[in-house]
């Protein structure tokens, strides 16, 4: 069992299991911000045919090389095509054939002009100007070839693809499951939300906080609620979730105190700790094991330390069980608005609210950074990573900041 290790450690060691990632199949409309589990192959040419992107006349473009306002060329006008049909006429020299958007190019013409630079009748239209052969012409397959890889595994699914797949005829297509994450609070201490505190008792709020950050994701959390400080208890709440969870996440129980049986746990129903503790802060009591093709992991009771492990260790897992593979969140060169005078010979990463203004960010502190200060996570939507030594940091310091929540980038 790895112990002490660094950021960098813990985050390559995740990044190389192998973990169980499903595929379902669903219809498209639902398939909306999931990531696509299969190459979309087409089968058609789309357009399917060449087909005019306006409403104009057909004609031959040998037929108006001299046209002009001063000189028209007066056509013969010989049908009519709505988008959705076809003409069974052919045009010949001297001909013209009325056409709406969306329809298919008449046998015999090379060019469509724009019904607004004409003057028409019901049998004859003028045209005043030249345009090159196949101007204002769709091309059979210029979206779209037949066998063409229209859309990638991996991609994230977005309006427009749905769209797509409508045009190929796919009602259903194939997803990467948003996974379900188990989510147990542990501690004597513990009651629940609508239960009154005694005296010594606190409200789990670390359950709905980490169930939110899951939900934020798009991955489904359960919250199993709360389980004493008995291993026993402990040993069969994981036993029976990891039965159908994708993932485990406890809260509480993995420091060194003699009630932190989780980790104890986690080995006791055969899983195997891929680590204990990484050195930053908040949240080195973090414990991480493997059971099967799944991972359980084990975060610090402390809220804010509980959030930040969350968004460090585990959002990346879950987004890998998602089948995406844009695991890091983005970062940005910002200004600093405020002071952070503390120095700590650990790696330490700082709650933070970043905004956009004229052109760059700006990020404002927290005033306070306990890691057991849940009010200082609100409102705030980064992380300010301090490395062991650094610091402290003044008002208008340039710093880096990761953003918790940036749009996610193909």
């Amino acid at each position: 069992m790895l112990v002490n290790i660094s950021i960098e450690e813990a985050k390559e060691i995740l990044l190389n299991q192998d973990i169980k990632i499903n595929t379902i199949d669903i219809p498209i409309v639902e398939s909306l911000g999931y990531v696509l589990g299969e190459d979309i192959i087409s089968d058609i040419n789309m357009p399917p045919f060449d087909r005019s992107p306006l409403d104009g006349y057909a004609l031959k473009s040998d037929n108006i090389k001299d046209a002009s306002k001063e000189n028209p060329i007066v056509l013969e006008v010989i049908d009519y095509v709505p988008a959705g049909y076809v003409s069974s006429r052919k045009i010949e020299n001297g001909q013209a054939i009325r056409i709406m958007t969306g329809a298919k190019i008449p046998e015999g013409a090379d060019v469509i002009i724009k019904y607004e630079d004409t003057e028409f009748t019901d049998k004859d239209v003028k045209i005043f100007n030249y345009l090159k052969p196949n101007s204002n012409i769709v091309k059979m397959g210029e979206d779209i070839e037949e066998g063409d890889i229209v859309l990638k595994k991996g991609h994230l699914i977005g309006p427009a693809d749905i769209g797509i797949f409508a045009t190929l005829g796919r009602g259903i297509v194939k997803v990467y499951s948003k996974p379900k994450v188990a989510i147990l609070a542990t501690g004597d201490e513990l009651i629940d939300i609508d239960e009154i505190p005694r005296e010594g008792k606190i409200r789990n709020s670390n359950s709905y906080t980490i169930a939110a950050q899951i939900k934020r994701i798009g991955g489904q959390p359960v919250i199993l609620g709360i389980c004493r400080d008995k291993i026993e208890d402990i040993k069969n709440k994981l036993k029976d979730s990891l039965e159908w969870a994708d993932m485990v996440i406890t809260t509480g129980g993995v420091s060194v105190g003699d009630a932190d049986l989780v980790k104890e746990a986690f080995q006791e129903i055969g899983g195997e700790i891929l680590f204990w503790k990484v050195n930053m802060k908040p949240g080195t009591p973090i414990a991480v094991a493997k059971y099967g093709n799944k991972l359980i992991f084990g975060l610090s009771g402390n809220p804010a330390a509980a959030s930040i492990t969350f968004e460090k260790f585990v959002r990346p897992t879950i987004l890998r069980l998602m089948g995406k593979s844009k695991l890091n969140l983005v970062k940005v060169e910002s200004t600093l608005e405020n002071e952070f005078t503390k120095v700590s010979n650990q790696n330490r990463y700082v709650r933070a609210i970043t905004y956009y203004k004229d052109g760059q960010f700006f990020t404002k502190l927290p005033n306070k950074h306990s890691s057991g200060v849940l009010t200082s996570l609100s409102g705030t939507n980064s992380l300010f990573y301090i490395r062991a030594g650094n610091g402290p940091f003044e008002n208008g310091d340039k710093i880096e900041v990761e953003i918790l929540d940036y749009p996610e980038v193909e």
